[in-house]
This record gives C-alpha cells, structure tokens and sequence, in this order.
C-alpha cells in the first residue's frame, strides 16, 4: 500500500509537470502507466492481506471480520484502475 502510494503521488506530480509542459493534443501516458501501477499495487497489497490474514493477526478469533480499511483498500483498486485508463485516454485542451 505505500507503494500504491508513492505511484499515485509521483503520478500527481507528473500530471501537473505535463500539463504545463506538454504541447496541445498531447496524451499523459506516463501518468496512466503510474496510476495504472498503483492499481496493481493496491490490488497486490489487498490479495496478498486476504490470503496471509492467519499469519499476520495469529490471535485472530474465527468468524471475525477484516474491517472498514481492507473494505476501502478494494474499492480504492477499481478508482485507480478507472483513474488509470482516464489518464491514458485524456488529451491535454488550451
């Protein structure tokens, strides 16, 4: 997760240079293929959470639940890949 951080923060960061210095009509790949990148990320880090659940939390009691943060982990996967996609496809307008 603080990968998936570190891209979309890098991706806002390179959003804001591109968008000063790109000519008109220009696409922001580099900041879809960032964002696209924290999505992988957060989907890495939410699986790999669910999967390994027992080895991190050893006094867990069954029949318990994973909580308000794994919850918004799964929908913060969906809004960077969407995110993502409307980087790639956006053009830069005067």
């Amino acid at each position: 997760m603080v990968l998936a951080m570190l891209f979309s923060s890098f991706a806002f960061v390179l959003f804001m240079y591109q968008l000063y210095t790109m000519e008109r009509g220009g696409l922001f790949y580099a900041t879809g293929v960032c964002q696209l990148l924290a999505c992988i990320s957060v989907f890495t880090a939410a699986l790999i959470y669910a999967i390994h659940v027992d080895k991190f939390h050893l006094h867990r009691q069954s029949g318990g639940s994973f909580g308000y943060c794994f919850v918004l982990a799964w929908l913060a996967f969906p809004l960077a890949l969407l995110s993502g996609v409307m980087y790639i496809h956006l053009r830069k307008r005067e």
